[in-house]
């Protein structure tokens, strides 16, 4: 069994009360089952805390967990100590994409500790391999497609992490890359997919304006469940304040933002590029399952793209400031609405 991690994966430790948005309220935790026989005993199953007919936790008016007090700490873990986390408040942000003899961690972006963690990378991202003796044996995995697909990701990591290119030009390659590399599985011919890949390095492709790529983009949006009604009106202030007075205005205030940033984030597209290898890192393969490797590069690109123009609108609205605290505020709300709905991710794939 392989284990990967990326390099900064250690790095993590949860802020507890001095989070700025804890991830105790929001969104009802689900108990896995040995966790919830272990709080029957615990209770005797009178805690009104827990929900033990659906197997969750119980929230107060405003979405918080009954066990989070008003400190922002977690009760269960005062009164009867960490071992007692399910697993889900244990592991999180902690995230394992599972393949066959293989095992791939992350920190999920949706946390705003994570997500300092993961833009805050200077260097390129790195991944860290290591290995036991267990093996198992999956008879319906595709381990031919999951090896093309590594081949891919590792060829897609070395265009997002070429910081001699553009991030614009990063994207174009990447979908076409993406583009061919699909057309190869649909044609059931992936022993050439890598080839047809490295023929959209250097090459020219057609694109449609900038204008017209957001915000088509940006109202896929719309079509995703709301997690939270407060990223709802974000989104509905950023498309008033970026696209609704046409092509002309978008245009000239694009080049002015990214002057801005130019003279103000030195470093903004080593951001663009954490985001790009985030997603890949974390989705791509996950095509060995569903075939749709194509639709694994569209949500990375969705997830830079909605990321960049909600930055984009904050800016406008923060009288053209913007700040490091604002990318990552941006950026793990985004995750939020994305990567803790199936419903979503699926939306998005399909973009």
């Amino acid at each position: 069994m392989l284990y990967t991690y990326p390099y900064y994966y250690e790095r993590f430790k949860c802020m507890a009360g001095e989070c700025e948005d804890t991830c105790c309220a929001g969104w009802q935790i689900v108990i896995d089952e040995e966790s919830l026989s272990k709080y029957k005993k615990i209770t005797k199953g009178k805690d009104k805390r827990i929900d033990f007919k659906e197997g969750v936790f119980k929230q107060d008016t405003e979405r918080r967990c009954a066990f989070l007090n008003s400190d922002n700490l977690c009760d269960m873990y005062i009164e009867w100590g960490e071992e007692a986390f399910c697993e889900t408040c244990r592991k999180y942000p902690r995230h394992t994409e599972e393949f066959e003899n293989v095992r791939e961690y992350t920190l999920s972006m949706s946390c705003p500790e994570a997500a300092k963690i993961i833009l805050g990378c200077e260097e390129k991202v790195s991944f860290i391999v290591k290995e036991d003796e267990f093996e198992e044996e999956d008879e319906e995995f595709d381990a031919l497609l999951f090896s093309v697909l590594e081949d891919a990701r590792e060829i897609i990591y070395r265009i997002l992490q070429d910081r001699e290119r553009s991030i614009s030009d990063r994207v174009r390659v990447l979908l076409c890359m993406a583009e061919a590399l699909q057309e190869k599985i649909d044609e059931d011919d992936i022993f050439s997919a890598i080839e047809a890949m490295e023929q959209c390095i250097d090459g020219e492709t057609t694109q449609s304006s900038q204008y017209e790529v957001s915000l088509k983009i940006f109202k896929r949006l719309y079509d995703m469940e709301v997690l939270n009604e407060f990223w709802a009106d974000m989104t509905d202030e950023a498309a008033e304040a970026i696209y609704c007075d046409g092509e002309d205005f978008y245009n000239e205030l694009h080049k002015e933002f990214l002057a801005w940033l130019e003279a103000n984030i030195s470093r903004h597209n080593i951001i663009w590029e954490q985001i790009l290898v985030y997603f890949i890192s974390v989705y791509f393969c996950g095509a060995v399952y569903d075939g749709n490797a194509l639709g694994k590069v569209r949500l990375t690109v969705m997830g830079l793209v909605c990321i960049f123009e909600m930055l984009k609108a904050r800016w406008l609205k923060n009288e053209k400031q913007l700040g490091m605290e604002d990318i990552v505020t941006v950026a793990y709300l985004y995750s939020r609405e994305l990567e803790h709905s199936d419903i979503n991710l699926e939306v998005v794939e399909q973009v």
